[in-house]
């Protein structure tokens, strides 16, 4: 992306009164830093109250980007799948990344870890757990799983529900060992959510782009519902340049719950699951993911 199309969307997508997340994201975006500087620079004179994250492989992160994005307060996400032997199946240079987390250990800079859950790495969170746990640095945890989109759509990825059934408990006995030995507590996200949203009473969407409240941006300035469904021509919205764009709220009425999830307990809490996922699997955004549903409806028998 140029900096004009990325000013283009900063002044087109959002308004100078009101607070909005930007996050830059890929491929990788550290690979466009003097972009992203640019554009943190600029943003502050037309939308000062704009919030921005990061979402990185940690691989090109050193002392110099990182003093920049703290100085300008952008949230960081580092994604791993995994102890080295792991990460590297799926995405390898894991040294590289090691190095990204003892720098953000050194800086005292909290970051949210993003794990793609896959075949390959679910039987070993465990031990992932424990790692993450000993790094003062990782607050929480993001259990993402993954989707056949992208470079995931070539390859058989995917875990099995009985993985999942095997894992989660696991996974939360180990959390709890863990913090029960630092502070502050280290989260995992579907399992902190299923302790926010227990007392909710109504149903809610899923998020942002469930409710057409979120657009995501390419290089050549088209905007999708969701950045997972970049490129399918059936979720685009339009270009920057376009005087009219499709409502991204009528192109999200059928994101909602899906009808075989309205009368499950667990419904208020996982909100019928990720939509974009919904569609990687079954092309379709009105039924449930098998796997979606096995990792929220064990977390929350595990946390009842």
């Amino acid at each position: 992306m140029d900096l004009e199309t990325g000013l283009k969307a900063l002044k087109r997508l959002t308004r100078p009164d009101k607070a909005v997340t930007v996050e830059l994201a890929g491929g990788e975006p550290l690979l466009q830093f003097e972009l992203i500087k640019e554009l943190l620079t600029e943003a502050k004179k037309v939308r000062p109250m704009l919030r921005f994250a990061l979402q990185t492989n940690g691989l090109l992160l050193d002392q110099e980007k990182l003093t920049f994005l703290r100085q300008n307060r952008v949230g960081l996400g580092l994604s791993l799948d995994g102890l080295p032997q792991i990460n590297d199946l799926t995405r390898g240079n894991s040294r590289a990344v090691l190095k990204a987390l003892d720098l953000l250990d050194q800086n005292k800079v909290g970051v949210n870890i993003t794990v793609v859950l896959t075949r390959y790495n679910l039987a070993e969170m465990p031990k992932f757990l424990l790692f993450l746990g000993s790094r003062p640095s990782v607050r929480v945890i993001n259990l993402d799983l993954v989707r056949p989109l992208g470079r995931a759509e070539s390859t058989d990825l995917k875990p099995m529900s009985e993985d999942i059934y095997q894992a989660v408990p696991k996974m939360l006995s180990t959390l709890d060992f863990v913090n029960q030995r630092r502070w502050p507590p280290l989260k995992i996200r579907e399992a902190d959510q299923n302790l926010r949203r227990a007392c909710l009473k109504e149903q809610r969407p899923y998020c942002m782009a469930a409710e057409g409240r979120a657009v995501a941006v390419d290089p050549a300035g088209d905007l999708y519902l969701c950045a997972s469904l970049a490129g399918r021509k059936e979720y685009r919205l339009g270009n920057l340049d376009d005087q009219n764009l499709l409502d991204p709220v009528e192109m999200s009425q059928d994101w909602c719950l899906p009808p075989e999830c309205r009368k499950c307990e667990v419904r208020l809490i996982c909100r019928g699951g990720c939509p974009s996922r919904r569609i990687a699997y079954n092309g379709r955004p009105d039924m449930k993911s098998r796997l979606d549903c096995a990792l929220r409806r064990t977390i929350f028998k595990e946390s009842s």
